[in-house]
């Protein structure tokens, strides 16, 4: 089922994980984090809310709201399946915002992570989906206004090693010319748990630091670092390869932190998360007729 993907050096005995839902396994007595798990028309939702610094420092992760939407597996899903799934994250999407108390006139998407390699190319994948709005303003502001919709910008900054720049300061450079109210950024996780890899979405109101997970972590694309609210969307694309054994049986295979493998329906995985994620910001956002 798996196949090797990538190794870096990551120190810890643990799996690593990016899913604050599996973080808070260990810590589910600390004040100050809230869980719910409530059942939708298209599998469920495990909402976890962090809402004091300590309960942050425990799971390493900031205070905020994180989401995660568990589907089947997503290189199953029929493509009614996937404008189902695309509707159930547009509703969180704008409940999100909401939440924040921001109307978005003008979003920029930024899809993270490398067109290269599939596994890292959720981020590109979805933001090929979505359909940019804020040219038609510029060019035809009455049918911009028939249209209804926010203007919607979309880039994808490679990752630093191909293009010399953090992507979190290319997305600085964008805020700072269009001024959006907010960010949506997309990008690949990693998890501990085989039960999550490619059948998880999970949204976030804090941000995210690119390759964290690898052991190669960049700048954070959060509102401290690009100005404007930030909203998170990830896919769990690979998973720690000690997840997948017991601490022995690691060490008898060579196995050793870092090293993280993707599952062999991974082409289709991913492009059935690029669907999904690109249709739910047309749908709340934007041109929704695919």
């Amino acid at each position: 089922m798996y196949g090797f993907f990538v190794e870096r050096s990551y120190k810890g005995d643990m799996p690593y994980t990016d899913l604050a839902l599996e973080r808070r396994r260990a810590d589910t007595e600390v004040p100050g984090i809230e869980y719910k798990e409530t059942r939708c028309s298209v599998g469920s939702w495990e909402r976890i809310k962090i809402s004091t610094k300590p309960a942050a420092e425990s799971i390493s992760r900031p205070i905020g709201n994180y989401n995660t939407l568990n589907l089947e597996r997503m290189d199953l899903l029929s493509e009614s399946d996937v404008d189902d799934a695309a509707d159930e994250l547009a509703a969180e999407l704008c409940s999100m915002l909401d939440d924040s108390d921001i109307f978005p006139g003008r979003l920029l998407i930024a899809g993270l992570g490398s067109r290269r390699l599939t596994p890292d190319s959720v981020g590109c994948k979805s933001a090929a989906n979505v359909k940019p709005t804020m040219h038609i303003k510029e060019f035809d502001r009455r049918l911009f206004d028939r249209l209804r919709c926010a203007e919607i910008a979309v880039c994808t900054p490679d990752v630093a090693s191909a293009s010399g720049l953090d992507a979190a300061v290319t997305i600085r450079g964008i805020c700072d010319l269009i001024q959006p109210d907010a960010v949506i950024v997309i990008d690949a996780l990693a998890t501990g748990s085989a039960d999550r890899l490619g059948n998880t979405l999970q949204i976030c109101n804090t941000g995210i630091s690119p390759g964290s997970g690898l052991g190669n972590p960049r700048l954070a694309i959060a509102k401290e670092t690009v100005g404007v609210p930030v909203i998170a969307i990830g896919v769990p694309t690979v998973i720690d390869a000690r997840a997948l054994c017991g601490r022995e049986e690691c060490s008898d295979r060579g196995i050793r932190p870092g090293m993280f493998v993707s599952p062999k329906e991974i082409d289709e995985i991913v492009e059935n998360a690029g669907k999904i994620i690109g249709r739910s910001i047309n749908v709340a956002f934007g041109i929704c007729d695919y």
